[in-house]
Formats: structure tokens, C-alpha cells, sequence
């Protein structure tokens, strides 16, 4: 009887060439994907990522981090992510909501992964994200958590309860508790107290409203409590953020003159 050569998947793998099989992402429509360097500095990027970037080509992204293509208060939000999955964490599947004022706000769904190298360390990070259908669409994929989550955004400003929004969604409160953490991998009042800051973040940079102003139009008891939280989410008081993104602002404004 003829010995069958042993199969070896990986060592077959390693010979093929990859770069044919990444182009397959280029025709995923409304899907972003990206791999990163430890550093963040993008290193593959396809046509859906320029596309909601509005550039060109890739070479204007390879190399620049997310502080190089987007507003600080997301930057910093990716970042975060980043280092997450830099320690081994696996975000798979979460629904987000990106953007951060609510003109331009849109909910995703998002994985990211560790990406190793040859000797089985961690290198950098991959990352996959769909946007979602609105909210009020039928083909949201959770509908039940659509109307508390519309009224977050809506209104982040009002002192909701988790029983005020499974209320809204018909569920038991563990019930509607459980299926948030499982979608958005946070609880309910996290993920608002994020969507304060993010909106916070925005109108620091994008308004001349007083912090006092910000403070109460975004949901905090009072200027103080605003400041301790920025700080905590941000690691800079809101004033100092101000202060040094509209001086980038302004340098990279003049730059381009």
C-alpha cells in the first residue's frame, strides 16, 4: 500500500504568495480593512478604508497613524483599541458608535484582531469594520437595542436609567443588560458616558462654548465632575486638550498655505 506524503497546510501557506488574496478585500463593499504595526503606522489599507478617508491611493496612507487622518477624539479612541489587541485582546463583532457629534455619526460593526510574526509574537493589529444600517431600518442587526441606543443619542444628556431604556427596547432589565454588553462589549452606562466625552471632546475643538457650557449641554452635574472624567478618558483637562488641538489645528492649516 502507497504511503500518503503528509499534509502540511502551513508549510503550503507560507510559500503561497499573499498579496492576490488581500486584493479580495478591495471588493468588499462598505467593509473597511486595515493592518497596523505595533506603532499604528498603517501598512494595508483597501478600497473601501480611501474611500472613507476620500483619498487617492494608498500611498497617502501607508505610514500615518490615525492622529494623521482623523479628528484627536477619535484618534484617541482607536488608539485605545490598539493597545487592547496589541496585549492579546480580541474585539470581534461589537457595534459602535463612530463620530462623535451627530451630524456625521455613524454605527459600525467592528473586529480586530493581534497579527503575529514569525516567531509568534505580537506585531501589530488587523481590523475589519462594516457600517451598519440606521437605526430605525429593519436590517439593523440588533432591533431590539435600536430604540435605546436612538435615545442616547438623541438626548446623552438626560439622566437615563438602564430600566428606563429596557423599558424602551420591551426587555427585562438583566435581559437588556446582557444583550448590550454582548453587542457594544460595554454596559449601558458606559457606553453613554463615552458618548458624552467623545461629543465633549468635539465641541471643545469645534465650538467656543465655555467648559461650564459644555459641561451641562453634554450631561455632566457641573464643570468639576466634567473635568475629572475628561481627564480620566482623555489623560489631559479639557482646557489643556483645547489649547493643543487648535494649535495643531492651526499649525497644520498654515502648513498647507
Amino acid at each position: 500500500m502507497k504511503r500518503q506524503s503528509s499534509f502540511d497546510p502551513a508549510g503550503i501557506l507560507a510559500r503561497l504568495r499573499h498579496e492576490e488574496v488581500e486584493g479580495l478585500f478591495d471588493f468588499l463593499e462598505h467593509t473597511q480593512f486595515w493592518i497596523k504595526d505595533s506603532g499604528g503606522r498603517y501598512l494595508k489599507v483597501n478600497r473601501a478604508f480611501l474611500l472613507n478617508y476620500s483619498l487617492p491611493r494608498t500611498s497617502l496612507v501607508i505610514g500615518k497613524t490615525d492622529h494623521d487622518l482623523s479628528p484627536a477624539y477619535l484618534a484617541e479612541q482607536f488608539a485605545r483599541d490598539d493597545m487592547r489587541v496589541l496585549k492579546g485582546e480580541r474585539i470581534l463583532g461589537r457595534i459602535e458608535l463612530v463620530g462623535g457629534f451627530d451630524r456625521v455619526a455613524g454605527w459600525f460593526r467592528t473586529s480586530k484582531i493581534p497579527v503575529r510574526d514569525r516567531d509568534g509574537m505580537i506585531a501589530g493589529t488587523a481590523g475589519i469594520t462594516r457600517r451598519l444600517p440606521r437605526l430605525q431600518a429593519p436590517e439593523f442587526p440588533v432591533p431590539e437595542l435600536a430604540p435605546g441606543l436612538a435615545a442616547m443619542q438623541k438626548e446623552p444628556s438626560r439622566r437615563w436609567s438602564n430600566a428606563e431604556l429596557a423599558k424602551l427596547a420591551g426587555l427585562s432589565v438583566s435581559a437588556f443588560e446582557r444583550k448590550f454588553r454582548r453587542h457594544l462589549h460595554t454596559t449601558p452606562m458606559r457606553f453613554l458616558k463615552r458618548l458624552r466625552l467623545t461629543r465633549a471632546a468635539a465641541a471643545l475643538v469645534q465650538s467656543d462654548r465655555t467648559l461650564a457650557e459644555i459641561a451641562i449641554r453634554e450631561g455632566f452635574s457641573d464643570q468639576a465632575h466634567f473635568s475629572r472624567e475628561f481627564r480620566r478618558g482623555f489623560g489631559l483637562a479639557p482646557r489643556a486638550w483645547r489649547e493643543r488641538e487648535r494649535c495643531s489645528r492651526d499649525h497644520d492649516t498654515t502648513g498647507n498655505q
